[in-house]
Formats: structure tokens, sequence, C-alpha cells
């Protein structure tokens, strides 16, 4: 470490890492240039704002396994309040940045060898343009381009130097304003191109929790931000006189008077009005401004704003109401859509594009659900930007019950968040009873609510794959182990002897029955004898046969009913066919012995006509049919399910 003088004041002035050229004095904040083993001034560094950090010079972190050390910061104010770039000496004495805003941290380096042609440059005040193929490009937020890793334009924005303080590798000058665009890519990286210099910088990292940060050293202040919150304060509004809560000072930059929609510049000491909202109504504000709520798995917070949306469809309006939460170190939106809730998280990186119109986040995957144009219709209480009336935005929805991602875009921002449906009973436990009893259950499907009917499908198609697999093995073994042995074959001709279709055993049947051979049936109790009939030639005819197998030796008798009939001609100059001309029957556990079979029939044939038929008895037969039944009746409950889930989805808003 080498100690310098301060040029203006001779106070000391450490450097202790060899890639700092820039410093503060700490005793009359002169800006130097280190030349040599001297410092040149060059000019002033601003006062610093207490902006609550409880990051301070000297404050030593890990991050993924890298050690560091925070020696310097410069200090940027842009619309939505202060950030903080601190400069980091890392274990090998590398140069590092930690950005700090609004609770979140983003560590990064100077991303250097990047051709100068291919960094975006600004037309006007700040329209990004790149030059790709020739070709000059305008980007917006949402658009992406090539800079050795493929980035996607997130916000546009205007930044002024407050100031600095400790060792730098760059300089900055107090008061100057920079155009900076932060980007994002499919790989959750962050990164941020810095138009203070020309080219721009770009610096790259991630975004880093503060759990993952181990920082120690910090700032003990009672207002440390993250550690302690300042205290709510009561404002009088320059618009009615009413008197508001404003319950997150270091955080909100504006607020919106609940009475007279007059919107106020809270970072102004005068609290000059920037907007008014024509109308405002707290109907069907369901959350009251300074509700607490304790929803499980998300941290305990509180309402400080409410922005209500509309959009127009065909000609209908549709409105919904977003609940800004402020909680220690951060802040969501819960989202009240249909008496439907969600509660929403920032996300700090862009989800990847996947075939089929999808977005993956997480390795899971959303599929496109919905976009519209959202228009604020009124805000009431505070925000961390300055809410104005009139804004618009458009939005993109992705769905993955019971989670969804949104963007929000505007000329100057895209902003992504990830959504989490919260149950009716959950959301009525998560708040003060006296609010808990006005909200209203749902009668329509919300936007990721789950589907009931999806899961029990999954599951029971589950269930229903394995069962018919189970039972197809058993089908399957039970047809290879069948014997199919034929043990009697027999031809005949069928004459009729009695009016067609007398009825067998009427008073005018003439009984036309017969007996055939005796035949053996081998094998065990519990097998099987299929009874086979075929009538070749039948046309336009049936024929039905009552029959009996009959145990030779105890005249026990097995009776069944066979009938084959065949029908075709043609209507209307389309030809029909209907029936068949064989038919089968089985009877179930047959005792082993000697056998005979007592066919009697009947049929439509004229008297004297008939037709030849065959009959064969085959013992222990595997027939597929059980199984087809099996499977109806086991997938007929998942057509029902389906439909079921299908009307759900076909409902959802």
């Amino acid at each position: 470490m080498s100690e310098l003088s301060c040029p203006n004041c001779g106070a000391p002035v450490p450097i202790i890492n060899k890639a700092s050229v820039y410093a503060v004095c700490s005793s009359c904040k002169t800006l130097s240039l280190k030349k040599d083993v001297n410092l040149e001034k060059i000019g002033t560094a601003g006062e610093l704002a207490d902006d609550h950090s409880i990051i301070q010079l000297g404050t030593q972190g890990n991050y993924k396994g890298t050690p560091f050390r925070v020696i310097g910061r410069i200090q940027l104010k842009f619309e939505l309040g202060f950030w903080n770039e601190w400069h980091l000496m890392e274990g090998d004495g590398s140069s590092a940045w930690l950005g700090e805003a609004q609770g979140s941290y983003y560590y990064t380096k100077l991303n250097v060898g990047i051709p100068t042609d291919r960094i975006p440059t600004l037309e006007g005040d700040e329209e990004p343009v790149v030059i790709a193929s020739g070709r000059r490009e305008r980007i917006t937020p949402g658009d992406s381009f090539d800079l050795g890793e493929n980035w996607t334009l997130k916000e546009i924005m205007k930044a002024t130097c407050v100031g600095g303080e400790g060792e730098l590798p760059i300089g900055f000058q107090t008061g100057y304003e920079a155009i900076l665009l932060d980007l994002a890519s499919e790989d959750g990286l962050f990164g941020t191109l810095d138009y203070s210099e020309s080219p721009a910088l770009l610096f790259s990292g991630t975004f880093a929790p503060l759990e993952e940060l181990n920082l120690t050293g910090l700032r003990q202040e009672e207002v440390a931000y993250n550690q302690a919150q300042i205290p709510a304060k009561s404002i009088e509004c320059k618009g009615c006189g009413a008197s508001l809560n404003q319950f997150s000072p270091d955080f909100s930059k504006s607020l919106a008077c609940e009475y007279c929609g007059s919107v106020m510049d809270t970072e102004s000491d005068d609290l000059k009005i920037i907007a008014k909202f024509d109308q405002v109504s707290k109907d069907n504000v369901l959350l009251p401004l300074g509700t607490p709520i304790k929803l499980p798995d998300f941290p305990e917070s509180k309402v400080i704003g409410v922005l209500r949306k509309s959009t127009e469809v065909d000609g209908e309006t549709y409105t919904w109401t977003d609940y800004l939460l402020r909680y220690r170190g951060g802040y969501a939106w819960l989202n009240e859509n249909g008496d439907n809730w969600t509660y929403f998280e920032p996300l700090p990186g862009v989800p990847k594009w996947a075939p089929g119109l999808k977005r993956i986040f997480q390795k899971r995957s959303y599929k496109w659900f919905a976009n519209t144009d959202a228009h604020t219709d009124f805000a009431l209480g505070e925000f961390y930007w300055k809410v104005s009336a009139g804004e618009k935005a458009y939005m993109e929805d992705f769905i993955s019950p019971p989670y969804m991602i949104s963007s929000e875009r505007t000329d100057k921002e895209i902003f992504w968040s990830k959504g989490t449906f919260i149950p009716f009973d959950t959301m009525k436990s998560a708040i003060p009873l006296d609010t808990a009893s006005k909200l209203r259950k749902p009668e329509i499907v919300g936007v990721c609510e789950p589907n009931p009917f999806k899961i029990r499908l999954k599951r029971n198609l589950w269930v229903a794959t394995i069962l018919t697999a189970v039972f197809f093995m058993f089908q399957v073994y039970g047809c290879i182990k069948a014997k199919n042995q034929v043990v009697y074959e027999g031809k005949f001709k069928y004459v009729q002897t009695s009016m067609p279709n007398t009825d067998i055993g009427s008073t005018n049947f003439r009984d036309n029955s017969f007996v055939t051979d005796v035949f053996e049936l081998k094998g065990s109790t519990n097998e099987n004898v299929e009874i086979q009939i075929e009538a070749p030639e039948l046309d336009n005819k049936y024929l039905f046969f009552s029959a009996a197998l009959i145990n030779e030796d105890t005249d026990t008798a097995y009776d069944t009913s066979i009938e084959t009939s065949y029908y075709h001609g043609v209507d209307d100059g389309e030809s029909w066919s209907e029936g068949s001309k064989s038919d089968s029957k089985s009877l179930a556990e047959i005792p082993p012995g000697r056998y005979y079979l007592r066919l009697e029939s009947q049929s439509d044939f004229p008297v004297g006509w008939g037709s030849d038929y065959s009959v064969k008895v085959i013992r222990d037969v595997m027939s597929p049919a059980p199984f087809f039944l099996f499977g109806i009746f086991l997938w007929l409950p998942l057509i029902y399910t389906f439909f079921r889930s299908y009307s759900f989805e076909s409902k959802r808003v």
C-alpha cells in the first residue's frame, strides 16, 4: 500500500490497489489523478447523499469463493433513486464492481476487448443505435444485440453523478449526466453500458443475492439500509391538505394522495406536485394502505401503494389492481384480478425463448398466454418511481401454473417479474380479519391457478398406464400358456323344418336338434372351453343355436347360445352390411372328462332351405376380449377428466 498526500490539503490519501488511478481525499473531497508517486488535482468530489447503504469503505466479503474488499465508490442518482458502484479489490489484486440499488446487488467487471464498432452508439440524447450488416437499427427495451454475448436491453436511464470516495480505476465528474443501458442475458448475466466515456464501457457480471456476498465490516447506523427501516411519517397533501402516511421514506420517490389524486415528489423538500389523477376511487380497493401481509414462504410485508390498471379488448374494458408491498430489504407486488391473487417478485434476468412461443426460467417452461396494453387509471400511496397519470405499458404473460412470468415494457424499460398464485383461503389467512372479511371468493379461473383436473389427469394417466401394462403382461402370458387345443370339429347342414323364426320349444317348432360324437377334454378344472360356429354361405339370414356341453358320465350340462347373422344391402346409393357369419362362446372352468355337444337351431330360412355350417370345440383358449373390456372401463374416467381439464383451461382469464 502506498500513501500519497492530497495536493489540496496535504492529508494522507492511501492507495492500496495498483489498478487505482484516481483517489478522493476523505478530508477535503479533492479528486486527484495518480501520476507516478504524486497526486494531481483534477476536481472536487460532490457531497455523497446518505442512501442508507449497509456497505462502506473497508467492508469485506466473499462471492463464489472470491474474497474482496471495498476500496472506493461512485454514487449516481437516477429517476428511481441512488445507485452505488462500489469499487472492489479482489484477493489477487484484480478490480471488480458491486452495483447496489434498492436493495439489489450486482457483481460485475469491466469487459475489455470488445470491438468498438459493435458497441451501440447514441443518437440524439438517449436513443441507442446498433450497426449490423451495414444497417443502423434503433434498439428499444426488449430488443437484443450481440457484444460477444447475446444481450437484451432492459432499461435506458439517465444518471447524474453525485460524487465519489476512496480509490478508483476510472474517473468521474460531479454533476455529470450520462446515459446508462441496463442489459440482461438469457444465461442470467447482468450488464451495464456506461456512456460517461466514449466509446461506452461495458460492465458485466451476475445478480448477487445479499446472503451470497458474505459481507463483514458493515455500517452499524440505526438507519442503515436492510438493518432497520426509517420510521413512517405524516405528510400534508399539497393538493387538498389531507394528512397522509409515508410508510417507507427511505424507499418511496413519490406519494399519491388517496383523496384528491395529487402526486407529490417526496425527494423534494417542498413536496412539489408532479402529477394529478382526475378520478380517484377506493371502491374495490380490497387492501387499504398499511395493510400487513403475512403470506407463507414470502417475507412479511405491508401495502404502501395501490395502482388501478385497465385494458380494452374488443370494445370491453377489463380492470385489475396492483398492490405494492414493502418489506425489509426489498419490494414485491400483489395482483388482484377477478378476485384471484398473484404474488409477483422482480426478476433480475431475461427468461430464455423456447420453441412454441415459450419461455424458460430456472429450468421451468412457461407457455405464452396473453399480451395487452395496460393503462394506469389512478394511484394511491407511495411508489419507488415518480408515478404519473396516463402511464402506459405493453404487457406479456407466460404461464406454468401455479407460476407465471410477466414482462411490462415502456419506451425506456422492460421489467420482468415472476408470479405465484395465492389460493383464496391462504390470502384470507394472511391479512387482518376485518380486511379478510371483505374479500370475495373468485368465480372465475385465475391466470396461473393450478388446474386440479390436470393434476388428477396426470395421476390417473400414470395409474391407468401402469395397470394396463400389468394386465397386458398377464394377457400375453395367458396367451402363451394357453393350449388352444382343438378337441372336436364337424361340418353340418341346417335345413329349415319349421316356419321361419319359430321359437325353439314353441308348439309349432319341429325339433331338429342333434348331438355330436363324444370327445375328450383333458387338462385341469380351471381351463375353459370355446365353441365356435361358422356359416360361410350365410346371406341375409341368421342361424341361432341353443348349445349344451354335456358330460357323458355325469350328465352335467353347460348351456349357452350362439348366433350367426349376416345382412347387407344398398340404401340411397350407399351399401351397408351388419353382423357376422361366425360366432363363438366361451364356457369357463370345465372339468376334464368325456363330453358331447347338443345343438338346437332356429333361423329365418324358408322351409326346406338352409345353409352349411361348421362347429369347432377348443380347449383352454385365451381371448383378448377381457383385455380390451378392461381397457375401456379403465380409460373412460380419463376421458371424463380430460374434458373437465379442458373446460377448466378454457375458463382461464
